[in-house]
């Protein structure tokens, strides 16, 4: 069985309650606050559960508060890094971008029948005489 990672730093201000200040062994206490982590690729263990870490998307940090039912998941699994939804899909955007070629789309219907129209009507004029 693989052994589940954990960063370092996220498991000794979780587990110790103390932050590495510097190189020299200075330390602060840190209690009942949230936790701020970039790892997202960490593995939750049962000393972060009902914790609560702030936890690096890409552009903010979001707040996670651990639950039982998390334990062996990842950091990462709960935070998303890309906006989900109908809103997105949406945009204003890429409304502008479908109404572009439905237009595109008819123009062509329409230059098809005008231009055919008059070329079958001189064809069937000179086919009658």
């Amino acid at each position: 069985m693989k052994i589940p990672f954990v960063d370092y730093n996220l498991y000794s201000e979780i587990v110790f309650n103390k932050v590495p200040l510097s190189n020299r062994g200075l330390t602060k206490n840190v209690s009942n606050s949230i936790v701020h982590t970039t790892s997202r690729s960490s593995t939750i263990v049962e000393s972060f559960i009902g914790k609560t870490i702030a936890v690096h998307n890409g552009k903010v940090s979001e707040r996670l508060l651990i639950t039982p039912e998390m334990f062996g998941y990842k950091l990462g699994c709960f935070i998303f890094t890309k906006k989900l939804g109908k809103s997105i899909h949406n945009s204003e955007h890429n409304r502008k971008k479908i109404e572009k070629m439905r237009r595109k789309i008819t123009q062509r219907k329409v230059r098809k029948t005008t231009s055919k129209a008059p070329k079958t009507a001189k064809a069937a004029g000179k086919k009658k005489k």
